[in-house]
């Protein structure tokens, strides 16, 4: 099972938004169980369970880890892809003019550098908010550490400003 697992498609977002398919999320991430064992747990239909658990499978969110033979019936055993879900932020921008006005930049830095250049980061932000009377830079920081899978984020730095935008992945 990953660490983390980054939601990068509208499909998935929606799959993952039913509350009921949260709880199987969840139930899954405490020790892999088959359909049956999930129904028995929740008090409900087996079907209902299996009908989820596909749609979790097709989106790439659950993952079957083993079968077992049962006497005649093959038992699949699930868990989560990984142990979080994050929504990539670009999923879900919604305004065509922020995507216009914001810049973004990958950067590579270590460990030691990036404590000197989220303080930088910082400053600039505040001048830019002395400047202007209103604060026009967000900053979103995303850990990733060299055992987190590469991934299609990094860092991010989003602004309203043209020249302040920065991704940066450490």
């Amino acid at each position: 099972m990953l660490d983390l697992y980054v939601i990068n498609n509208l499909a998935q977002l929606k799959c993952v938004s039913d509350p009921f398919r949260i709880r199987l999320l969840e139930l899954l991430s405490e020790t892999e169980q088959t359909g049956q064992q999930l129904a028995d747990t929740l008090g409900i239909p087996r079907a209902k369970v299996h009908y989820h658990l596909r749609e979790l499978e097709k989106h790439g969110l659950i993952v079957m880890v083993r079968t077992e033979q049962k006497h005649s019936i093959v038992q699949k055993y699930y868990e989560p892809v990984a142990s979080q879900l994050m929504i990539n932020p670009e999923l879900i921008q919604f305004s065509p003019i922020n995507k216009k006005l914001a810049v973004q930049h990958k950067i590579t830095i270590s460990a030691e550098a990036y404590a000197d250049f989220k303080k930088e980061i910082k400053k600039l932000s505040k001048k830019a908010h002395d400047k202007s009377g209103k604060e026009n830079v967000t900053i979103q920081v995303i850990h990733m550490t060299e055992d987190t899978p590469k991934l299609n984020i990094d860092k991010q730095l989003n602004t309203k400003s043209q020249d302040n935008a920065v991704t940066a992945d450490k």
